[in-house]
């Protein structure tokens, strides 16, 4: 089995009526929606800045304020042309700025969604447990 570690952010916007929005993508590969995430560039690189650069590649958007929450973790398994994949990612909720750009190689589509309403979307439950927990930490 290989393991497989990604970074990410939740990106979290606040509207003018209190409510917390977050920015979902939808995968090209693999046609699933969840949160930005991706992979460091070196072994080096802190994993809050490999997630805020993944943010930015993907969706164009940047991180106005990294809210003092603890990071949040999910941990899966899959099989990727016949071998076992153990995924483990690590996300950081933020704040963020920006107008979406999405990269066309990896991103089909992204909407804002009310962080209440999310789990509708998200594919997977792991992904809809990690929106519970941020909606439970900014309560």
């Amino acid at each position: 089995m290989l393991l497989d570690e990604s970074f990410g952010i939740i990106p979290l916007r606040r509207r003018g009526d209190g409510v917390w929005e977050v920015f979902l993508i939808l995968h090209k590969s693999g046609h699933h929606w969840s949160f930005p995430k991706g992979h460091k560039d070196n072994p080096a690189e802190d994993p809050f800045e490999a997630a805020k650069r993944e943010l930015f590649e993907e969706t164009g958007l940047d991180i106005a304020n990294r809210l003092p929450l603890s990071p949040l973790h999910e941990t899966y398994e899959f099989r990727h042309h016949g071998t076992r994949i153990r995924k483990k990612v690590e996300y950081f909720a933020a704040e963020v700025i920006g107008e979406p750009i999405l990269q066309p190689e990896e991103i089909r589509d992204g909407r804002w969604i009310p962080l209440a309403e999310a789990h509708m979307l998200l594919t997977f439950k792991e992904a809809q447990f990690i929106c519970a927990r941020v909606i439970q930490q900014l309560k």
